[in-house]
Protein backbone atom coordinates (compact mmCIF):
# COMPACT_ATOMS: atom_id res chain seq x y z
CA UNK A 1 0.00 0.00 0.00
CA UNK A 2 1.04 3.46 -0.04
CA UNK A 3 2.29 5.22 2.73
CA UNK A 4 0.72 7.94 4.55
CA UNK A 5 2.18 11.30 3.43
CA UNK A 6 3.28 13.78 6.34
CA UNK A 7 1.53 16.94 6.02
CA UNK A 8 4.01 19.61 6.89
CA UNK A 9 2.64 22.62 6.02
CA UNK A 10 -1.65 22.90 5.74
CA UNK A 11 -1.50 26.13 3.95
CA UNK A 12 -2.66 26.56 0.58
CA UNK A 13 -0.04 26.72 -2.34
CA UNK A 14 -0.57 28.07 -5.53
CA UNK A 15 0.47 27.23 -8.21
CA UNK A 16 3.14 28.39 -11.09
CA UNK A 17 0.86 29.51 -13.45
CA UNK A 18 -0.85 31.68 -10.55
CA UNK A 19 2.14 33.07 -9.46
CA UNK A 20 3.79 33.89 -12.55
CA UNK A 21 0.40 36.12 -13.08
CA UNK A 22 0.61 37.56 -9.80
CA UNK A 23 4.29 38.75 -11.07
CA UNK A 24 2.22 40.32 -13.87
CA UNK A 25 -0.44 41.51 -12.61
CA UNK A 26 1.17 43.48 -10.11
CA UNK A 27 3.73 45.69 -11.99
CA UNK A 28 0.75 46.25 -14.91
CA UNK A 29 -1.58 47.93 -12.32
CA UNK A 30 1.06 49.82 -10.75
CA UNK A 31 1.63 51.15 -14.40
CA UNK A 32 -1.96 51.37 -14.45
CA UNK A 33 -2.10 53.76 -11.30
CA UNK A 34 0.88 55.78 -12.62
CA UNK A 35 -0.65 56.47 -15.98
CA UNK A 36 -3.89 57.11 -14.33
CA UNK A 37 -2.60 59.51 -12.39
CA UNK A 38 -0.27 61.25 -14.81
CA UNK A 39 -2.59 61.49 -17.33
CA UNK A 40 -5.56 63.26 -14.97
CA UNK A 41 -3.37 65.42 -13.50
CA UNK A 42 -2.33 66.74 -16.85
CA UNK A 43 -5.93 66.64 -18.73
CA UNK A 44 -6.80 68.72 -15.37
CA UNK A 45 -4.36 71.13 -15.17
CA UNK A 46 -5.63 71.77 -18.98
CA UNK A 47 -9.31 72.32 -18.00
CA UNK A 48 -8.26 74.24 -15.01
CA UNK A 49 -5.97 76.48 -17.07
CA UNK A 50 -9.12 76.99 -19.65
CA UNK A 51 -11.43 78.30 -16.34
CA UNK A 52 -8.56 80.45 -15.19
CA UNK A 53 -8.03 82.46 -18.58
CA UNK A 54 -12.11 82.76 -18.35
CA UNK A 55 -11.85 84.51 -14.37
CA UNK A 56 -8.50 86.21 -15.96
CA UNK A 57 -10.87 87.87 -18.81
CA UNK A 58 -13.58 88.31 -16.38
CA UNK A 59 -10.93 90.76 -14.42
CA UNK A 60 -10.45 92.30 -17.42
CA UNK A 61 -13.91 93.19 -18.48
CA UNK A 62 -14.20 94.96 -15.31
CA UNK A 63 -11.26 97.04 -15.47
CA UNK A 64 -12.43 98.21 -18.86
CA UNK A 65 -15.28 99.44 -16.57
CA UNK A 66 -13.35 101.71 -14.45
CA UNK A 67 -13.25 105.10 -15.07
CA UNK A 68 -10.72 107.32 -12.99
CA UNK A 69 -11.67 111.04 -12.26
CA UNK A 70 -10.08 114.11 -11.13
CA UNK A 71 -10.71 112.98 -7.87
CA UNK A 72 -11.60 109.35 -7.46
CA UNK A 73 -12.21 106.21 -9.27
CA UNK A 74 -15.66 104.83 -10.30
CA UNK A 75 -16.50 101.84 -11.63
CA UNK A 76 -18.94 102.32 -14.59
CA UNK A 77 -21.05 98.49 -14.31
CA UNK A 78 -24.37 98.82 -15.26
CA UNK A 79 -27.05 96.30 -13.84
CA UNK A 80 -27.57 94.85 -16.93
CA UNK A 81 -23.75 93.99 -17.20
CA UNK A 82 -23.53 93.15 -13.55
CA UNK A 83 -26.07 90.64 -13.79
CA UNK A 84 -24.19 89.12 -17.36
CA UNK A 85 -20.91 88.86 -15.64
CA UNK A 86 -23.01 87.02 -12.54
CA UNK A 87 -24.40 84.86 -14.98
CA UNK A 88 -23.45 80.98 -14.96
CA UNK A 89 -25.58 77.92 -15.33
CA UNK A 90 -23.18 76.01 -12.89
CA UNK A 91 -21.67 78.19 -10.44
CA UNK A 92 -21.83 81.53 -8.69
CA UNK A 93 -19.58 83.97 -9.57
CA UNK A 94 -18.27 87.01 -7.09
CA UNK A 95 -16.24 90.02 -7.69
CA UNK A 96 -14.74 93.14 -5.77
CA UNK A 97 -13.09 96.09 -7.25
CA UNK A 98 -11.05 97.80 -4.61
CA UNK A 99 -8.39 100.74 -4.61
CA UNK A 100 -5.12 100.88 -2.92
CA UNK A 101 -6.16 101.88 0.43
CA UNK A 102 -8.45 98.28 0.32
CA UNK A 103 -12.28 100.54 -0.45
CA UNK A 104 -14.59 98.68 -1.79
CA UNK A 105 -15.68 100.19 -5.61
CA UNK A 106 -18.15 97.58 -6.79
CA UNK A 107 -19.33 94.48 -5.96
CA UNK A 108 -19.26 91.88 -3.08
CA UNK A 109 -17.32 93.41 0.01
CA UNK A 110 -17.45 90.16 2.20
CA UNK A 111 -15.21 88.45 -0.84
CA UNK A 112 -11.66 88.33 0.41
CA UNK A 113 -8.88 90.89 -0.07
CA UNK A 114 -6.23 88.66 -1.45
CA UNK A 115 -4.00 91.33 -2.65
CA UNK A 116 -1.57 88.60 -4.57
CA UNK A 117 -0.94 89.73 -8.11
CA UNK A 118 1.82 91.79 -9.38
CA UNK A 119 0.73 94.46 -11.79
CA UNK A 120 -0.32 92.97 -14.92
CA UNK A 121 0.05 89.43 -14.13
CA UNK A 122 -3.29 87.80 -12.61
CA UNK A 123 -2.41 85.38 -10.02
CA UNK A 124 -4.92 82.51 -8.74
CA UNK A 125 -6.01 81.03 -5.41
CA UNK A 126 -7.94 78.13 -3.95
CA UNK A 127 -9.86 79.87 -0.51
CA UNK A 128 -13.47 79.02 1.59
CA UNK A 129 -15.88 81.57 1.14
CA UNK A 130 -19.19 81.21 2.30
CA UNK A 131 -18.75 77.79 2.98
CA UNK A 132 -17.33 76.72 -0.13
CA UNK A 133 -14.66 76.47 -1.75
CA UNK A 134 -13.65 79.09 -4.66
CA UNK A 135 -11.22 79.86 -7.07
CA UNK A 136 -9.86 84.01 -7.34
CA UNK A 137 -8.32 85.44 -10.24
CA UNK A 138 -6.96 88.57 -8.91
CA UNK A 139 -5.77 91.30 -11.61
CA UNK A 140 -4.06 94.50 -10.05
CA UNK A 141 -3.65 97.56 -12.15
CA UNK A 142 -2.87 101.55 -12.19
CA UNK A 143 -4.26 104.49 -11.95
CA UNK A 144 -3.77 108.45 -11.73
CA UNK A 145 -5.18 108.01 -8.45
CA UNK A 146 -4.90 104.87 -7.10
CA UNK A 147 -3.70 101.48 -7.68
CA UNK A 148 -6.82 98.82 -8.47
CA UNK A 149 -7.51 95.42 -7.39
CA UNK A 150 -9.89 93.39 -8.98
CA UNK A 151 -10.90 89.48 -7.31
CA UNK A 152 -13.09 87.88 -9.58
CA UNK A 153 -14.38 83.86 -8.19
CA UNK A 154 -16.25 81.11 -8.91
CA UNK A 155 -17.44 78.18 -7.10
CA UNK A 156 -16.00 74.60 -8.11
CA UNK A 157 -19.16 72.96 -9.59
CA UNK A 158 -18.00 72.48 -13.61
CA UNK A 159 -14.29 72.36 -12.34
CA UNK A 160 -15.41 69.11 -10.45
CA UNK A 161 -17.48 67.70 -13.12
CA UNK A 162 -14.69 68.54 -15.46
CA UNK A 163 -12.08 66.61 -13.40
CA UNK A 164 -14.48 63.45 -13.01
CA UNK A 165 -15.63 63.25 -16.89
CA UNK A 166 -11.33 63.67 -17.44
CA UNK A 167 -11.39 60.60 -14.50
CA UNK A 168 -13.72 58.57 -16.39
CA UNK A 169 -12.06 59.00 -19.80
CA UNK A 170 -8.61 58.50 -18.51
CA UNK A 171 -9.61 55.38 -16.71
CA UNK A 172 -11.54 53.17 -18.93
CA UNK A 173 -9.19 53.53 -21.69
CA UNK A 174 -6.48 52.30 -19.73
CA UNK A 175 -8.15 49.87 -17.99
CA UNK A 176 -9.02 48.21 -21.12
CA UNK A 177 -5.63 48.76 -22.24
CA UNK A 178 -4.87 46.72 -19.05
CA UNK A 179 -7.25 43.63 -19.25
CA UNK A 180 -6.55 42.85 -22.94
CA UNK A 181 -2.68 42.87 -21.66
CA UNK A 182 -3.43 40.63 -18.89
CA UNK A 183 -5.63 38.41 -21.00
CA UNK A 184 -2.95 38.07 -23.93
CA UNK A 185 -0.23 37.39 -20.20
CA UNK A 186 -2.96 35.05 -19.59
CA UNK A 187 -3.14 32.87 -22.62
CA UNK A 188 0.61 33.14 -23.45
CA UNK A 189 1.12 31.90 -19.71
CA UNK A 190 -1.29 29.05 -20.02
CA UNK A 191 0.34 28.44 -23.48
CA UNK A 192 3.72 28.21 -22.08
CA UNK A 193 2.89 25.93 -19.40
CA UNK A 194 1.24 23.28 -21.06
CA UNK A 195 4.58 21.12 -21.60
CA UNK A 196 4.12 21.10 -17.55
CA UNK A 197 -0.15 20.23 -17.91
CA UNK A 198 0.64 17.34 -20.45
CA UNK A 199 3.69 15.85 -18.34
CA UNK A 200 1.45 16.08 -15.03
CA UNK A 201 -1.36 14.31 -17.02
CA UNK A 202 1.19 11.75 -18.47
CA UNK A 203 2.54 11.08 -15.22
CA UNK A 204 -0.93 10.95 -13.28
CA UNK A 205 -2.39 8.12 -15.83
CA UNK A 206 0.71 5.80 -14.65
CA UNK A 207 0.30 2.78 -12.36
CA UNK A 208 2.20 2.77 -9.12
CA UNK A 209 4.64 -0.27 -10.86
CA UNK A 210 5.58 2.38 -13.54
CA UNK A 211 8.25 3.61 -12.79
CA UNK A 212 9.67 4.12 -16.67
CA UNK A 213 12.00 7.47 -17.03
CA UNK A 214 10.34 10.61 -18.28
CA UNK A 215 10.89 12.00 -21.63
CA UNK A 216 12.65 15.79 -20.75
CA UNK A 217 12.46 16.62 -24.92
CA UNK A 218 8.91 18.12 -24.81
CA UNK A 219 9.47 19.85 -21.50
CA UNK A 220 10.80 23.15 -20.64
CA UNK A 221 14.71 23.70 -20.10
CA UNK A 222 13.70 25.04 -16.48
CA UNK A 223 12.62 21.89 -14.96
CA UNK A 224 14.42 19.56 -17.31
CA UNK A 225 17.10 19.09 -13.57
CA UNK A 226 14.38 18.82 -11.75
CA UNK A 227 12.99 15.75 -13.86
CA UNK A 228 16.80 14.35 -14.47
CA UNK A 229 16.84 13.61 -10.11
CA UNK A 230 13.35 12.28 -10.69
CA UNK A 231 14.61 9.94 -13.09
CA UNK A 232 17.24 8.68 -11.53
CA UNK A 233 15.09 8.36 -8.25
CA UNK A 234 13.03 5.52 -11.17
CA UNK A 235 16.06 4.50 -11.35
CA UNK A 236 16.86 3.76 -7.87
CA UNK A 237 13.13 2.47 -7.02
CA UNK A 238 13.70 -0.44 -9.82
CA UNK A 239 16.84 -1.46 -8.38
CA UNK A 240 15.74 -1.79 -5.26
CA UNK A 241 12.86 -3.35 -6.65
CA UNK A 242 14.67 -5.84 -8.55
CA UNK A 243 16.65 -6.75 -5.17
CA UNK A 244 13.47 -7.30 -3.20
CA UNK A 245 12.02 -9.60 -5.75
CA UNK A 246 15.09 -11.55 -5.64
CA UNK A 247 15.06 -11.69 -2.10
CA UNK A 248 11.42 -12.90 -2.11
CA UNK A 249 12.52 -15.46 -4.91
CA UNK A 250 15.18 -16.49 -2.13
CA UNK A 251 13.24 -16.65 1.01
CA UNK A 252 10.50 -18.56 -0.94
CA UNK A 253 12.84 -21.28 -1.98
CA UNK A 254 14.68 -21.85 1.67
CA UNK A 255 11.05 -21.46 3.42
CA UNK A 256 9.11 -23.98 1.12
CA UNK A 257 12.26 -26.41 1.54
CA UNK A 258 12.00 -27.32 4.97
CA UNK A 259 8.30 -26.75 4.76
CA UNK A 260 8.08 -29.79 1.82
CA UNK A 261 10.56 -31.38 3.82
CA UNK A 262 8.58 -31.69 6.98
CA UNK A 263 5.08 -32.89 4.67
CA UNK A 264 7.42 -35.41 3.49
CA UNK A 265 8.56 -36.51 7.33
CA UNK A 266 4.57 -36.41 8.28
CA UNK A 267 3.64 -38.82 5.41
CA UNK A 268 6.57 -41.33 6.24
CA UNK A 269 5.49 -41.19 9.49
CA UNK A 270 2.33 -41.98 8.77
CA UNK A 271 3.13 -44.90 6.35
CA UNK A 272 5.39 -45.97 8.97
CA UNK A 273 2.30 -46.54 11.21
CA UNK A 274 3.24 -43.97 13.71
CA UNK A 275 -0.35 -42.70 13.80
CA UNK A 276 -2.76 -45.14 13.95
CA UNK A 277 -3.15 -45.09 17.30
CA UNK A 278 -4.20 -41.17 17.70
CA UNK A 279 -5.22 -40.31 13.57
CA UNK A 280 -6.67 -36.91 15.12
CA UNK A 281 -2.82 -35.76 16.06
CA UNK A 282 -2.08 -36.68 12.53
CA UNK A 283 -4.60 -34.83 11.05
CA UNK A 284 -3.85 -31.35 13.33
CA UNK A 285 0.07 -31.87 12.44
CA UNK A 286 -1.52 -32.25 8.30
CA UNK A 287 -3.69 -28.96 9.18
CA UNK A 288 -0.80 -26.80 10.90
CA UNK A 289 1.48 -27.69 8.16
CA UNK A 290 -0.98 -26.79 5.50
CA UNK A 291 -1.58 -23.16 7.25
CA UNK A 292 1.81 -22.80 7.59
CA UNK A 293 2.27 -22.99 3.96
CA UNK A 294 -0.64 -20.96 2.90
CA UNK A 295 0.43 -18.64 5.28
CA UNK A 296 4.13 -18.55 3.65
CA UNK A 297 2.78 -17.98 0.21
CA UNK A 298 0.10 -15.22 1.55
CA UNK A 299 3.27 -13.14 2.58
CA UNK A 300 5.15 -13.60 -0.32
CA UNK A 301 2.03 -12.83 -2.43
CA UNK A 302 1.27 -9.97 -0.54
CA UNK A 303 4.81 -8.89 -0.13
CA UNK A 304 5.10 -9.19 -4.26
CA UNK A 305 2.13 -7.22 -4.59
CA UNK A 306 2.77 -4.04 -2.64
CA UNK A 307 3.87 -1.05 -5.54
CA UNK A 308 7.79 -1.38 -4.87
CA UNK A 309 7.84 -4.76 -5.85
CA UNK A 310 5.36 -4.42 -8.42
CA UNK A 311 7.05 -1.26 -10.05
CA UNK A 312 9.21 -3.60 -12.51
CA UNK A 313 6.95 -5.87 -13.54
CA UNK A 314 5.09 -4.33 -17.15
CA UNK A 315 1.59 -4.16 -18.05
CA UNK A 316 -0.14 -6.05 -20.66
CA UNK A 317 -3.39 -6.39 -22.38
CA UNK A 318 -5.04 -9.18 -20.70
CA UNK A 319 -8.83 -11.51 -21.38
CA UNK A 320 -10.52 -11.00 -18.56
CA UNK A 321 -13.01 -14.04 -19.69
CA UNK A 322 -9.30 -16.28 -20.23
CA UNK A 323 -8.37 -14.87 -16.72
CA UNK A 324 -11.10 -15.89 -14.85
CA UNK A 325 -11.65 -19.14 -16.46
CA UNK A 326 -7.77 -20.27 -15.37
CA UNK A 327 -8.72 -19.39 -11.99
CA UNK A 328 -11.56 -20.88 -10.97
CA UNK A 329 -11.39 -23.82 -13.01
CA UNK A 330 -8.18 -24.35 -9.90
CA UNK A 331 -11.49 -24.66 -7.62
CA UNK A 332 -13.76 -27.38 -9.66
CA UNK A 333 -12.43 -30.10 -7.91
CA UNK A 334 -12.91 -28.47 -4.17
CA UNK A 335 -16.01 -27.00 -5.14
CA UNK A 336 -17.95 -30.32 -6.55
CA UNK A 337 -16.01 -32.45 -3.37
CA UNK A 338 -18.83 -29.94 -0.85
CA UNK A 339 -21.58 -30.21 -3.39
CA UNK A 340 -21.17 -26.49 -4.46
CA UNK A 341 -22.59 -25.35 -7.99
CA UNK A 342 -19.25 -23.24 -9.27
CA UNK A 343 -21.14 -21.45 -12.16
CA UNK A 344 -19.73 -18.96 -15.09
CA UNK A 345 -21.11 -16.03 -16.70
CA UNK A 346 -18.11 -14.64 -18.42
CA UNK A 347 -18.16 -11.82 -21.45
CA UNK A 348 -15.34 -10.72 -23.48
CA UNK A 349 -13.68 -7.77 -21.64
CA UNK A 350 -9.95 -6.10 -21.66
CA UNK A 351 -7.59 -4.66 -19.51
CA UNK A 352 -3.57 -3.50 -18.72
CA UNK A 353 -2.64 -5.55 -15.83
CA UNK A 354 0.13 -8.03 -14.66
CA UNK A 355 -1.63 -11.54 -15.30
CA UNK A 356 -0.14 -13.35 -12.15
CA UNK A 357 -1.36 -10.46 -10.16
CA UNK A 358 -5.04 -10.54 -11.11
CA UNK A 359 -4.76 -13.86 -10.81
CA UNK A 360 -4.19 -14.24 -7.47
CA UNK A 361 -6.25 -11.77 -7.05
CA UNK A 362 -9.13 -13.82 -8.31
CA UNK A 363 -7.95 -16.88 -6.85
CA UNK A 364 -8.14 -15.37 -3.06
CA UNK A 365 -11.77 -13.94 -3.98
CA UNK A 366 -13.26 -17.36 -5.27
CA UNK A 367 -10.97 -19.65 -2.18
CA UNK A 368 -13.12 -17.74 0.29
CA UNK A 369 -16.40 -17.78 -1.32
CA UNK A 370 -16.01 -22.24 -2.06
CA UNK A 371 -14.51 -21.80 1.74
CA UNK A 372 -17.40 -20.43 3.54
CA UNK A 373 -20.16 -21.20 1.39
CA UNK A 374 -22.12 -24.04 3.17
CA UNK A 375 -22.10 -27.36 1.50
CA UNK A 376 -24.83 -27.84 -1.30
CA UNK A 377 -24.01 -24.07 -2.17
CA UNK A 378 -23.71 -22.18 -4.96
CA UNK A 379 -20.66 -19.65 -6.21
CA UNK A 380 -21.27 -18.00 -9.60
CA UNK A 381 -18.01 -15.90 -11.34
CA UNK A 382 -18.33 -13.21 -13.57
CA UNK A 383 -16.81 -10.64 -16.19
CA UNK A 384 -18.02 -8.03 -18.55
CA UNK A 385 -18.12 -4.24 -19.30
CA UNK A 386 -20.72 -3.02 -16.77
CA UNK A 387 -21.60 0.94 -17.36
CA UNK A 388 -18.55 0.85 -19.75
CA UNK A 389 -16.65 0.01 -17.43
CA UNK A 390 -14.21 -3.88 -17.39
CA UNK A 391 -15.10 -5.95 -14.15
CA UNK A 392 -14.49 -8.91 -12.35
CA UNK A 393 -17.01 -10.37 -9.93
CA UNK A 394 -17.12 -13.22 -7.52
CA UNK A 395 -21.21 -14.48 -5.88
CA UNK A 396 -21.65 -16.64 -3.28
CA UNK A 397 -24.71 -17.62 -1.24
CA UNK A 398 -22.69 -17.86 1.91
CA UNK A 399 -23.25 -16.26 5.44
CA UNK A 400 -21.91 -12.88 3.73
CA UNK A 401 -20.49 -10.35 6.29
CA UNK A 402 -21.75 -7.76 8.41
CA UNK A 403 -22.29 -4.32 7.67
CA UNK A 404 -19.97 -2.81 10.49
CA UNK A 405 -17.59 -5.06 9.42
CA UNK A 406 -17.30 -4.47 5.87
CA UNK A 407 -13.84 -1.79 6.37
CA UNK A 408 -12.42 -4.03 8.32
CA UNK A 409 -12.03 -7.29 6.35
CA UNK A 410 -9.24 -5.74 3.96
CA UNK A 411 -7.06 -5.64 6.82
CA UNK A 412 -3.77 -7.75 7.37
CA UNK A 413 -4.37 -10.49 9.32
CA UNK A 414 -8.15 -9.59 10.10
CA UNK A 415 -10.82 -12.24 10.69
CA UNK A 416 -14.40 -11.92 11.63
CA UNK A 417 -15.04 -13.05 15.11
CA UNK A 418 -16.35 -16.60 15.25
CA UNK A 419 -15.45 -17.04 11.75
CA UNK A 420 -14.53 -20.58 11.00
CA UNK A 421 -12.11 -21.78 8.48
CA UNK A 422 -8.07 -21.96 8.34
CA UNK A 423 -7.79 -18.85 6.68
CA UNK A 424 -4.88 -16.62 7.60
CA UNK A 425 -6.02 -12.95 7.00
CA UNK A 426 -4.31 -12.08 4.06
CA UNK A 427 -6.57 -12.78 1.27
CA UNK A 428 -8.82 -9.80 0.63
CA UNK A 429 -5.03 -7.21 2.03
CA UNK A 430 -3.74 -9.37 -1.16
CA UNK A 431 -6.67 -8.18 -3.43
CA UNK A 432 -6.94 -5.09 -2.26
CA UNK A 433 -3.26 -4.14 -2.97
CA UNK A 434 -3.60 -5.51 -6.23
CA UNK A 435 -6.60 -3.65 -7.20
CA UNK A 436 -4.97 -0.22 -5.91
CA UNK A 437 -1.99 -1.51 -8.28
CA UNK A 438 -4.02 -1.57 -11.17
CA UNK A 439 -6.13 1.80 -10.45
CA UNK A 440 -9.37 -1.21 -9.89
CA UNK A 441 -11.95 -0.24 -7.20
CA UNK A 442 -13.37 -3.19 -5.13
CA UNK A 443 -17.40 -2.97 -4.32
CA UNK A 444 -18.92 -5.30 -1.33
CA UNK A 445 -22.89 -5.97 -1.56
CA UNK A 446 -25.41 -8.46 -0.61
CA UNK A 447 -27.06 -9.97 -3.15
CA UNK A 448 -30.90 -10.55 -2.80
CA UNK A 449 -30.95 -14.31 -2.02
CA UNK A 450 -27.86 -13.85 0.76
CA UNK A 451 -24.49 -14.30 0.50
CA UNK A 452 -22.08 -11.67 -0.74
CA UNK A 453 -20.75 -10.28 -3.86
CA UNK A 454 -17.24 -8.96 -4.39
CA UNK A 455 -16.95 -6.81 -7.33
CA UNK A 456 -13.57 -6.01 -9.14
CA UNK A 457 -14.26 -2.30 -11.47
CA UNK A 458 -11.71 -1.51 -13.35
CA UNK A 459 -12.06 2.84 -13.55
CA UNK A 460 -10.37 4.53 -16.82
CA UNK A 461 -10.07 7.46 -14.03
CA UNK A 462 -8.44 5.23 -11.40
CA UNK A 463 -10.94 5.11 -8.28
CA UNK A 464 -9.06 3.37 -5.77
CA UNK A 465 -11.70 3.51 -2.85
CA UNK A 466 -14.27 0.67 -1.79
CA UNK A 467 -17.66 1.46 -2.07
CA UNK A 468 -19.02 -0.69 0.61
CA UNK A 469 -22.61 -2.32 1.06
CA UNK A 470 -23.45 -5.18 3.26
CA UNK A 471 -26.21 -7.02 4.58
CA UNK A 472 -25.94 -8.12 8.26
CA UNK A 473 -24.17 -11.50 7.39
CA UNK A 474 -20.61 -13.47 8.72
CA UNK A 475 -18.36 -13.99 6.09
CA UNK A 476 -14.38 -13.69 6.31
Amino acid sequence: MPLPVEVLDERPSISLRQRLLLAILAPLMLVFAISVFLDYRLAKETADAAFDQSLADAALDIAAHIQTGESQVSVKLSSEAEAMLRSDGSDKIYFAVRDGSGHLLAGDADLPDLRLAAQGQPEFKDTRFRGAWIRSAVQRIDSPLSEITITVAETLSKRNRASRKVLTAMILPNLIVIVATFLAVYVGVRKGLAPLAALEREIATRSPSDLREINVQPTPREIWPMLSRLNELFVLLRSAAEAQQRFLADAAHQLRTPLAGLQTQIELATLGGRFESDPDRLARIEDAAGRIGHLVDQLLIYARAEPGAAAIQPLEPLSLAVLLEEAASIFLDRALAKGIDLGFDIESATVKGIPWMLREALANVIDNAVRYTPVNGVVTVRSGIRDQFPFLEVEDNGPGVPAAECSRIFERFYRLPGSSGAGCGLGLAIVREIAELHRARIELANPVTGGLRITLIFSAFGEQTQALACADSAES
